[in-house]
């Protein structure tokens, strides 16, 4: 046990210095830090690609089957294994020929749209030449690859040409270095056109000509392995001319394709071509300009050597000027070929570098690789300009993607421009087991970061159409071997190549770029914490883990969007007879009913909120709460329920002092004037809400609370769910004041069920309004707060999509939601309510209409769960009652499938759609209100340890969709202001006493109500985080 502890410590740790060198490393002083910017699908524009790149050599394997020819990669591992740095090959890769309809599926599973992949041009024609022959195997392998994509619903981007030369054209005539290749390479890409090209809508000439050159040509790094002896170990070869020979050669038969492509193929096919290029962003080492001079030209001697020749024609001028005669010169007719050949072009980025100008000193020895006379490093200063990764030329440096997006812009004249490549790599650390390997947090943090620069450069005017990772797999690194894993998913090179998606492949399907949280970066935040309070096992932490939240943020909402957390005072305060506090209803009713209450429990003590306030403040302040919902304890202002009863000043006291601890920590309060704990005294004077008395009495009481509270409380709630109040206590019986029908069978000692809910609503609707009319008259001029109500609604999906059903679900909706909702907004109950329940249904006098009507500020609004409604035709006139008035069947489940994921709440099951559905609903009957959501959450039953309890993934993926869904809304046009979940603590849940727990903190029962936080209020404190 010692030593996990020392490893979690040391992660921890180490997780902290990587924080602080991000803040300190200047390719990181423009960038968000981790996860404080929120990027989904939405993010980007609606015809946006998201994909991932491949290349054939280093994925298919199978160098030897189905009549595939060498390439000169197949020669050059094998010629000069120690150039590999694992002395591999690429022989078998990772078996992509044979198992491409697996891997196909597993990029389906991550809700990309498209694979960028390569064509093995000695896989198609062995001998590299038409005239050699075409392979029918391996044009029918690419046929196979091409028709799963597509009938799978993604894209194909081919790539013609990755590197991959037939050996044969290198053995006959020098490849790249001799003119036909470019009509070989004609004739190469006229078969593919022609066999693959009525579902191929997206073309690559070829990839990165720059790194063929240069690591082929000038350092013989690469094959085909060529350079003088003066710069590398080469048998053969020239670095001062070969390099460009092999570019001009590059740059003819792009232009030779597109030109083919066009002429040929590009009316009937539909489709566009372009090529790839690969560049650093290179930055001025020093100020001036000098440095701005030196950086120019070195991206001139790697895009522009490229770039230029494709806009305009020619290579840009300092090449021309420094490179002299070793610069091939194209032709009038090459020129205008060239100019304008791309529909758009590629870029591959990784990394930036400083540039700083050296004299030439070397006028014998010349080399493509120092005739730009500039100096490229990673570090000024001694820092390095980005945080390293595994790879020595690669440091993480966002900021470069969006500044050579921008500068291609303006000097290239804005192109249409996707992002075939873009990643990091690890080091294949064989010490590692696949569990701790696929934890690629830095990976994540990457591929965020620089998304989230490519969007501001597209918001700069940058005509960027797509973005594709690289790469989809761990694979041949070309001259690193299988020493460096680039991939989303984790190949275990030592078991039988099996594929294991690394945290970074977790895309939301529905948001693509919404990748599940970078769990090592949580893991460690949880950690950093749960160390301290529940002594938790790392191996532990990562397994509750696994599937924990998006990327995604506070941010993600409008500013200004309150985030916060409920509760209620009878589920929480306890102390229900100190203090001077009278007796609740519920007091009453689970001392005289226990057997009500699933474990016989009440809420005398609850979580002791009233002696531990201040300590639950500090954890609101912790976890980054805006607002704290709390209810006022009716019986506790006024222990008689009446003014003329006096005020209980110790009542008054503990709320004044809740609200400053509540402000003093940065909290803003949100308060419900009556949560359902009605006091006992006025209940047994008139039963409370049965009488219209109940009006003034409320009104006094809300009157109390703003003055003595108002000045510092800016929102308020006049009650909470009227509905389960009404229902539960007057229909069912089920809960306080437990009231009902005798045929109801539930130990109810009065109460009629078809006439008691309406009488009950109908006066706490009066309540309400006149609470509002108090308020706006007297208080909200000078104290400059707001004032609503909180109702709840499932939302309800037709059983199918029959009339009657459909009108079922309106109806059930009106019934449950409309029954408050539409006097609120319109001065009188639903048309469907006064048709079905007739006389049973108070009316409402002209004068409380118009008080009704527009008396709120905002709704507050309660989502927990959804239902099918089915129609039900009216059969039973004797036993009526408001649950069934309806005439709605509603289930959770239709043909044996639920509706939603269970929880531990037999009726709840999770459907995030539903509150989108819901708040839209409301937008559009009810005139679009300012809405808060004040309750939202998930029970889990109370069976589990502290150390299993706190482990609460279902909760945290609960919050993670709905917020989405919630995202949506606001994106609709939704007025939503806040989010509340519920609730902060375990508590009391009404009639379910502590049999549930719904919690963003566990409290232990047993063990004196210690409060622990779950892995979602961690969750939440990482989603809150501000910049």
């Amino acid at each position: 046990m010692g030593s996990k502890r020392s490893n979690m410590a040391i992660r921890v740790h180490f997780f902290c210095i990587l924080v602080l060198f991000n803040l300190l490393s200047p390719c990181h002083s423009a960038t968000p830090t981790n996860y404080s910017t929120p990027l989904n699908r939405s993010s980007f524009p609606a015809s946006f690609v998201f994909g991932a790149a491949t290349a054939a050599y280093q994925i298919e394997g199978a160098a030897h089957d189905g009549g595939k020819g060498p390439s000169i990669w197949d020669t050059f591992v094998k010629k000069h294994p120690e150039k590999i740095s694992d002395q591999s090959t690429g022989d078998v890769a990772i078996d992509f020929y044979h198992r491409y309809k697996e891997d196909i599926h597993l990029l389906k599973g991550l809700g990309m749209k498209a694979l960028r992949l390569s064509i093995s041009w000695p896989r198609v024609l062995p001998s590299g030449k038409i005239s050699g022959g075409v392979n029918p195997e391996g044009v029918k392998f690419y046929n196979n690859v091409i028709n799963e994509l597509t009938s799978n619903g993604l894209k194909p981007y081919v790539t013609l040409l990755h590197w991959d030369v037939p050996q044969a054209l290198e053995d006959e005539y020098g490849g790249l270095l001799h003119p036909n290749i470019v009509n070989d390479y004609r004739d190469y890409v006229d078969v593919c056109f022609k066999e693959f090209g009525d579902r191929v809508k997206n073309w690559i000439t070829m990839n990165e000509p720059v790194s063929v050159s240069m690591n082929g040509y000038a350092y013989g790094t690469q094959a085909p392995g060529r350079c003088s002896n003066y710069i590398g170990n080469c048998t053969s070869g020239d670095s001062a001319t070969e390099p460009y020979i092999a570019a001009h050669h590059q740059l003819l038969a792009h232009a030779a394709a597109v030109k083919l492509y066009r002429e040929k193929y590009q009316t009937s096919q539909k489709g566009e071509i372009g090529i790839t290029l690969a560049s650093y962003w290179i930055m001025p080492k020093t100020p001036t300009a000098a440095g701005l001079k030196a950086s120019h030209k070195a991206l001139d001697f790697t895009l522009g050597w490229y770039l230029h020749p494709l806009t305009y024609g020619d290579y840009p001028r300092s090449m021309r000027a420094t490179v002299g005669h070793r610069l091939p010169k194209f032709s009038a007719e090459q020129s205008k070929m060239l100019n304008g050949s791309m529909d758009f072009v590629g870029i591959n980025y990784y990394t930036s570098k400083y540039a700083s100008f050296s004299a030439p000193i070397n006028t014998v020895n010349l080399s493509y690789t120092t005739d730009s006379h500039v100096d490229l490093t990673t570090e000024k200063n001694g820092s390095n300009i980005g945080q390293p990764t595994a790879l020595s030329w690669l440091y993480i440096c966002p900021k470069g993607i969006k500044d050579l997006m921008l500068y291609i812009k303006e000097k290239y004249n804005n192109p249409a421009i996707y992002i075939t490549e873009n990643g990091m790599a690890d080091l294949n650390n064989s010490t590692l087991s696949v569990k701790e390997a696929i934890q690629d947090s830095l990976r994540i943090s990457y591929i965020h970061d620089h998304l989230w620069h490519l969007q501001t450069a597209i918001k700069e005017g940058a005509n960027v159409k797509g973005y594709f990772a690289w790469t989809l797999f761990d694979d041949f690194e070309w001259d690193a071997g299988f020493t460096m894993r680039f991939g989303l998913f984790y190949i275990d090179y030592k078991d039988g190549l099996k594929r294991y998606p690394k945290h970074s492949a977790f895309w939301d399907e529905e948001e693509n770029l919404e990748t599940k949280l970078a769990m090592a970066i949580q893991g460690s935040l949880l950690l950093g914490f749960l160390v301290l309070v529940n002594s938790l096992a790392w191996t532990e932490l990562d397994a509750a883990t696994d599937h924990v939240s998006p990327l995604f943020n506070r941010s993600s909402f409008p500013a200004g969007f309150m985030f916060g957390a409920s509760s209620a005072a009878y589920q929480y305060e306890g102390a229900y007879n100190e203090g001077g506090k009278g007796p609740s209803i519920w007091d009453n009713f689970t001392h005289t009913y226990p057997d009500k209450i699933l474990n016989r429990s009440n809420g005398d003590v609850a979580d002791d909120f009233y002696h531990r306030y201040k300590e639950d403040v500090k954890l609101m302040k912790f976890i980054g709460l805006d607002a704290f919902r709390f209810s006022i304890s009716w019986p506790r202002i006024l222990p008689r329920g009446k003014l003329s009863e006096g005020v209980n000043k110790e009542g008054v006291a503990f709320y004044n002092n809740l609200i400053n601890e509540l402000l003093a920590n940065g909290i803003q309060p949100l308060v419900t004037i009556f949560h359902w704990d009605l006091p006992q005294a006025l209940e047994d004077e008139y039963e409370g809400f049965l009488s219209t008395r109940i009006v003034d009495d409320f009104k006094d009481f809300a009157e109390v609370c703003f003055k003595e509270f108002g000045d510092r409380v800016k929102h308020w709630i006049t009650m909470n769910e009227p509905y389960i109040f009404i229902t539960n206590g007057y229909d069912s019986g089920a809960l306080a004041p437990g009231r009902c029908s005798a045929w109801m069978n539930n130990g109810c000692p009065a109460g009629n069920s078809a006439i008691e809910p309406y009488v009950v609503a109908h006066n706490m609707l009066l309540c309400h309004s006149a609470t509002i009319k108090l308020y706006r008259e007297k208080y909200q001029a000078s104290q400059k707060g707001e004032i609503g109500i909180t109702l709840v609604s499932n939302w309800m999906v037709p059983y199918s999509n029959s009339k009657p059903n459909v009108k079922a679900a309106q109806r059930a909706l009106d019934f449950m939601y409309g029954w408050f909702i539409h006097p609120v907004v319109y001065g009188d109950y639903p048309q469907s309510m006064r048709a079905i329940v007739g006389k049973r249904l108070p009316r409402f006098t002209a004068e409380q209409a118009k008080l009704l009507k527009g008396s709120f500020d905002f709704i507050g609004l309660n989502y927990y769960t959804a239902n099918y409604a089915a129609n039900v035709p009216f059969a039973n006139s004797i036993n009526v009652s408001a649950t069934t008035d309806s005439q709605a069947n509603l289930t959770s489940s239709r043909n044996g499938k639920p509706i939603g994921d269970p929880t531990g709440v037999s009726i709840f099951f999770v459907y995030p759609q539903g509150l989108r559905d819901l708040l839209v609903y409301t937008k559009e009957k009810y005139n679009n209100p300012t809405i808060y959501i004040t309750e939202n959450g998930i029970g889990d039953a109370n069976n589990s340890t502290v150390k299993e309890g706190v482990k609460d993934t279902q909760r945290i993926d609960f919050y993670r969709r709905h917020l989405l869904a919630l995202k949506q809304a606001i994106k609709e046009g939704v007025k939503v202001k806040g989010f509340f979940a519920w609730t902060f603590l375990d508590t009391f849940e009404w009639g379910s006493g502590y049999t549930l727990r719904f919690g963003l903190n566990y409290v232990d029962y047993n063990d004196g109500l210690k409060r622990y936080p779950k892995f979602s209020a961690l969750w939440f404190k990482n989603f809150l985080r501000k910049e």
